[in-house]
């Protein structure tokens, strides 16, 4: 009997130890202020204009690793408080229209140039900027219609890593794309499509950060259960590093490119406060990652396949694609993590 009270006795106190140090824990990991933030997007979100008006210049195309994206953040931004800082939204607009009307076919409704993932994209960023609907969204809306599987879900073209990569990617922004932008005429089939997809993402069994990530996203937009959410939030937060940061791939580092991805599909997903330790920890790595021109600097791993066009981004070589992206979507992640304007 002694014996018995001896070991529960043991038992509570190391059990009250473990938490006491586990909450302890928790409660040591240091905040951002929100003044360190606010000067951390404030400086990024600038190079991310000044950067991507010079692309749409250069290359006379919107870009996904530019321009969509800075206008998400552009939206986002003005619910914090912080619009005056936007002053390239016109340009933005103009050039993610016109990149429908290059990459189209009017004379055939569902030939676009094969990259699905670039109307996907230029839908979400004309969202943002409250763009109504015309001629070039409809085609971009019946060719994404057309490009998606019995089973609700798209094939990437995986021709650039990782921005075009990763079937789950494509299939979240183009089912998002179009729930934003298809007519009201379409209900019935857009309906249909979004259950089949929303049944495909939650089977998935997946390993890779960024198509988690898209998971998490998409499940949020095909209106999943909050269990289900949380089931691939538990897998993301997992795979956080001791440094606080995410990893392209399990062989990688942290980079702000991972980190910003999961962070924004933890908040936005709505599975996640931006007070958690978890989102705390991936705000401190960004904001001790960030150069000092404002922008992370990613080094690239996909393989050229147009001319590169300089838009004067940081680091000024073959990696400003993809530090642009991953500026956009650090970016992303802090903006979430401000309080809104009162």
């Amino acid at each position: 009997m002694k014996h018995k009270i001896f070991f529960t006795t043991l038992v509570i106190v190391t059990a009250i130890v473990s938490f006491t140090t586990f909450t302890s824990w928790k409660n040591n990991i240091p905040k951002a202020s929100t003044a360190a933030i606010k000067t951390s997007v404030t400086k990024s979100f600038a190079v991310l204009q000044t950067s991507g008006a010079k692309f749409i210049s250069a290359a006379k195309c919107a870009s996904c690793h530019h321009a969509t994206l800075t206008s998400v953040i552009a939206e986002k931004l003005k619910a914090k408080g912080l619009s005056d800082i936007d002053t390239t939204a016109a340009m933005r607009t103009d050039a993610m229209n016109n990149t429908l009307f290059f990459i189209d076919n009017p004379n055939l409704v569902y030939q676009f140039v094969s990259a699905k993932f670039l109307p996907a994209y230029m839908l979400l960023g004309l969202e943002a900027e409250k763009f109504p609907a015309n001629y070039n969204t409809d085609l971009a809306v019946d060719y994404l219609i057309s490009q998606a599987l019995p089973d609700g879900h798209f094939k990437a073209e995986y021709a650039r890593v990782p921005f075009e990569i990763g079937d789950v990617h494509l299939t979240a922004t183009a089912i998002r794309a179009i729930q934003l932008y298809a007519s009201p005429a379409k209900n019935t089939q857009v309906k249909k499509l979004v259950a089949n997809t929303k049944h495909w993402l939650e089977k998935l069994q997946l390993t890779n950060e960024q198509e988690l990530a898209f998971q998490l996203l998409g499940m949020k937009w095909c209106a999943s259960s909050e269990t289900s959410k949380i089931k691939i939030a538990k897998k993301l937060i997992a795979m956080q590093n001791n440094d606080g940061g995410w990893s392209q791939l399990p062989t990688m580092r942290s980079d702000s490119y991972a980190t910003g991805e999961v962070l924004y599909a933890l908040s936005e997903s709505g599975v996640m406060n931006t007070a958690n330790d978890v989102y705390a920890k991936g705000v401190n790595y960004l904001l001790q990652t960030q150069d000092e021109t404002g922008a992370w600097i990613v080094e690239t791993r996909s393989n050229p396949i147009q001319p590169f066009i300089s838009s004067g981004f940081p680091p000024l070589d073959e990696s400003q694609y993809i530090s642009a992206a991953a500026t956009n979507w650090a970016t992303l992640a802090l903006v979430n993590a401000l309080p809104d304007k009162k």
